[in-house]
């Protein structure tokens, strides 16, 4: 995994240098597509774009293996390098760590710091391994170090969430107010969408909660929800909010007898369920 800078005269085992200069470009044109989108647009496509976050920086050190370290990892403000991977990796992970940082809840955040801490000391360690040049470079130092550190933190939080099967625990609770709070008032940098519900209810004993932007809107006030607490994938517990299972069964009960009763069922006299 190289992270020098390429120079002109260097060879690329496989690939001409406009054609490497070209699918660079390319992929910094999905990196900033894709991170704008993870940042400002998190109600549509939800579910893909963070998976593009974590699959385009593995994608990018593929491609810096198969030209044998001929790429780098180099951004400096008025010098551009064209074979620089520097936006494809960087800007990816931090959109990744945002969404992980806004839309997620953990019992207690001092396990997931440190599980991503070691894990990018581990990639950094990597990385100068394989890569002596990279010890003279602190401008390359700094980028790995930055991607490393977010990519990381989104990784393990979005894994530990998305792939825990554990039943866990429901404790239902009542929605009281819902909000979009913007850090830092009208031009903050981050966005949260958040329930307010009983504080006995929150394992964090917080009675505000992070929640998805994409089911936002599907929860309204005085809603009765459940706040699922779960062990997670990694051993760091996590927890949100959702409909309980018994509400959302009578309310598809409900619906299916609406629709029954509009179609004239025989099944309709029995009433509403």
């Amino acid at each position: 995994m190289g992270a020098h800078a390429p120079a002109t005269h260097t060879h690329i085992p496989g690939y001409s240098r406009a054609r490497l200069t070209r699918i660079i470009a390319a992929g910094n044109v999905a990196a900033c597509i894709i991170g704008l989108w993870t940042i400002l647009f998190p109600t549509r496509l939800y579910a893909l774009s963070p998976s593009l976050c974590v699959l385009l920086p593995l994608w990018a050190l593929t491609l810096d293996m198969r030209t044998r370290g001929a790429l780098g990892f180099e951004e400096r403000r008025g010098r551009r390098y064209p074979l620089s991977l520097a936006t494809i990796v960087v800007l990816p992970a931090l959109a990744l760590a945002v969404r992980a940082g806004t839309d997620l809840n953990f019992e207690s955040y001092a396990p997931l710091i440190g599980a991503s801490v070691l894990t990018a000391l581990a990639i950094c360690v990597l990385f100068w391994h394989f890569d002596p040049q990279l010890r003279g470079d602190l401008n390359q130092c700094a980028t790995i170090a930055i991607f490393a550190l977010a990519y990381s933190y989104g990784v393990l939080a979005f894994a530990d969430v998305r792939l825990d099967l554990s039943p866990g625990r429901d404790t239902q609770t009542v929605v009281h107010h819902k909000r979009i709070h913007v850090s830092g008032g009208p031009k903050g940098s981050s966005v949260w969408y958040q329930v307010q519900v009983d504080p006995d209810a929150s394992p964090a004993s917080a009675n505000w909660i992070n929640i998805r932007p994409d089911l936002w809107d599907s929860f309204q006030r005085d809603d009765t929800v459940c706040v699922h607490l779960r062990t997670g994938v990694l051993g760091i517990p996590w927890y949100t909010v959702g409909h309980c299972a018994e509400n959302h069964a009578k309310k598809s009960a409900k619906s299916a007898w609406r629709d029954c009763k509009t179609w004239h069922c025989v099944d309709c006299r029995r009433g509403p369920p």
